[in-house]
């Protein structure tokens, strides 16, 4: 049997015509061809999916710590006497007084009337983020209330060896847990 690759070329003639070169593809090196494809696809989908997870996690510890930190920033220029609080908020525009922060929240002051200072629509995917507390209030010497130290957990489907943590202290610094399944602390995480 005479194979031909796309390195051969080969010549046909045609009664009295000019001879063409034929090159191409060999149908066995495109099917060992698409096989190697696969066997790459299919290694690498399940990582990317892993990666995806990952960076949703951390994308969303990052926006909830960016909107404490602008909330100490504010208190401490606007010097309010009730302060600035950030709360969980399912309309965007009050808070709503559970502890499930999943559905987003708000940065406000004390002020009923005034609009919130900045809003954070809910997260995307199907996880949780859970706190002990419905709110946390930034007073103007950047101390928050309450004064006990608040964690804020994340979790998704992998589970409590996968989750994150990020805490405010009652001074009001907040850190994030840089290993997953651990604590700020260093103790182990546990998903409700």
């Amino acid at each position: 049997m005479n194979s031909k690759s796309f390195a051969d070329v080969h010549y046909v003639a045609q009664g009295s015509r000019a001879v063409e070169p034929i090159i191409g593809f060999t149908l066995i090196e495109l099917l060992v061809t698409l096989t190697v494809g696969g066997i790459l696809a299919a290694i690498a989908v399940p990582a990317f999916n892993s990666f995806v997870l990952n960076d949703r996690q951390v994308g969303q510890l990052n926006s909830l710590a960016s909107s404490l930190n602008y909330a100490r920033s504010e208190a401490i220029k606007r010097n309010l006497a009730a302060g600035i609080t950030v709360c969980p908020s399912l309309d965007g525009a009050t808070c709503s007084g559970t502890n499930n922060w999943l559905g987003g929240w708000i940065v406000t002051d004390s002020n009923p009337l005034d609009a919130p200072l900045q809003t954070v629509p809910a997260l995307g995917g199907s996880g949780s983020l859970t706190a002990a507390s419905a709110g946390i209030t930034f007073q103007s010497s950047g101390m928050v209330t309450p004064s006990a130290t608040t964690t804020f957990t994340v979790c998704d489907a992998r589970g409590a060896a996968f989750a994150r943590e990020l805490e405010v202290n009652s001074t009001g610094r907040v850190a994030s847990s840089s290993t997953q399944g651990i604590s700020v602390s260093g103790a182990p995480l546990v998903c409700p």
